[in-house]
């Protein structure tokens, strides 16, 4: 196993532990999550770094990271949703876009490994998830009206990329 497979390895570890931390940890640690989302957050930039800068990007590599950042930002969103009705909208908006691309995208590409790399446009929209997330963890006691404002920047970020990874997918099939 490479550094960077196993780097996305620790941040699929890191999902549970943020959920458990999130949960359980008492109220006045609460920048305990956000550390734990940081650094996964960070994990994240260093594996596509190594895998880019060594020449180690694999087909597994290119199905665990999307996976990775999907399930972290499924539970961070999942937890927020608990305390803040503002993060429920992003978590209806992401989940309808996964569940979407990935059925359209496993009917039509028939395989993971058809799977489509990373694009510019789901990169930033997990840099501002992450940032939102964060601000949520650090202000626990930020104002509804104003996250909901905040999430209104990676709400439209996943609807922009779910269009744009679609065309991506229709792309895909059509070259196969």
């Amino acid at each position: 196993m490479n550094l960077p497979n196993a780097l996305t390895i620790v941040r699929l570890i890191l999902v549970p532990v943020f959920a458990a931390a999130y949960f359980l940890v008492p109220e006045n640690y609460f920048y305990l999550p956000a550390i734990i989302l940081l650094l996964s957050g960070l994990t994240d930039m260093l594996d596509g770094y190594f895998a880019r800068r060594f020449h180690e990007i694999t087909p597994l590599g290119q199905f665990l990271d999307p996976l990775a950042d999907k399930l972290t930002m499924f539970t961070v969103i999942i937890c927020l949703s608990v305390s803040h009705r503002a993060v429920l909208m992003l978590f209806l908006i992401f989940v309808v876009k996964e569940l979407a691309l990935a059925v359209i995208g496993l009917a039509l590409l028939k395989s993971w490994r058809n799977s489509i790399p990373a694009k510019w446009y789901g990169k930033v929209t997990t840099i501002l998830l992450y940032a939102l997330l964060c601000a949520a963890l650090i202000f626990p006691k930020m104002p509804e009206s104003l996250l909901f404002t905040l999430a209104l920047i990676p709400a439209a970020f996943i609807i922009l990329s779910f269009i744009f990874y679609l065309k991506e997918i229709i792309k895909r099939k059509d070259a196969l």
